[in-house]
């Protein structure tokens, strides 16, 4: 038994120095799940607001596009407000579906 024992002692610090680190691991893997969610929340938040500017453009261009006189821009209004009614018409057959 004598013989055995500084083994067990050994063995024993060797399970709490793992223990120890299990536990600082573990409170890493909460921080880094934490800061995800943080970070994911930002990215919608981020994709949300590219979408409204993106659209605040689109606008922006076809104003634009109806507020000159010359055949390119009107052009490009055409095409603009073609497409954005078929966008609309999408969307209502979409909700009738």
């Amino acid at each position: 038994m004598e013989v055995i024992l500084p083994y067990i002692i050994k063995l024993k610090n060797e399970i709490d120095l793992l223990l120890n680190k299990y536990k600082v691991e573990k409170n890493k893997v909460l921080s880094l799940n934490t800061e995800k969610k943080i970070m994911m929340e930002r990215i919608v938040n981020l994709e949300n607001e590219i979408k409204e500017l993106k659209e605040r453009v689109d606008v922006v261009d076809l104003v634009k596009g109806i507020n000159d006189k010359d055949d390119e821009s009107a052009s490009f209004a055409r095409t603009r407000v073609n497409n954005l009614i078929r966008q609309i018409d999408k969307c209502i057959s979409l909700l009738n579906e």
